[in-house]
C-alpha cells in the first residue's frame, strides 16, 4: 500500500477528472491537515466550458506548480492522462499519477509508458483477488 503524502511530499496540488477524481482529492487534503500539510485542489472538466472563461481547469492558479494526478481506478489510464494534458496548458508541472485501486488492466504500463509515475494505493492482491 502506497502512502501517497509521504511518497511524494513537495506537491503543491491535487485532483483529476471530475467526478472521480473529486472525492479523493477530498480525502488526501483531509489527510494532509491531519499531518499538519496544505495542499491545494483541482478539477478537471472533460471538456473546456462553452461559456463563461472557458476553462477546463477549474481551481487555484496552477502555472509552475507540481501537481498530481488523481483517480479512483483507471481502466486504460484515458483519464488520467486528459486530465495530464489538460494540467500542461496551464503550466502544471504533473509528477505522478496515483490512483486508489490499480485493476491491473493495463492503466499503468500507458501511464508510465506517457512518462508519469505511476502509483497506487491498494492493487487486486490487497482485495484478496487475482487479475483477469
Amino acid at each position: 500500500m502506497v502512502d501517497l503524502i509521504s511518497e511524494l511530499p513537495d506537491v503543491d496540488a491535487v485532483g483529476g477528472l471530475t467526478m472521480g477524481a473529486d472525492p479523493v482529492a477530498a480525502a488526501v487534503l483531509h489527510q494532509g491537515v491531519a499531518r499538519g500539510l496544505a495542499y491545494d485542489a483541482f478539477v478537471v472538466r472533460k471538456e473546456p466550458k462553452d461559456h463563461g472563461r472557458g476553462k477546463q481547469v477549474e481551481g487555484p492558479d496552477l502555472a509552475g506548480k507540481l501537481v498530481v494526478v488523481l483517480e479512483d481506478t483507471s481502466t486504460t489510464g484515458g483519464s488520467p492522462l486528459k486530465a495530464s494534458e489538460a494540467l500542461k496548458k496551464v503550466g502544471a508541472e504533473v509528477v505522478a499519477v496515483a490512483v486508489v485501486v490499480d485493476r491491473a488492466t493495463g492503466a499503468r504500463e500507458v501511464i508510465e509508458g506517457a512518462g508519469y509515475r505511476y502509483l497506487a494505493a491498494i492493487d487486486l492482491a490487497d482485495l484478496g483477488l487475482e487479475p483477469q
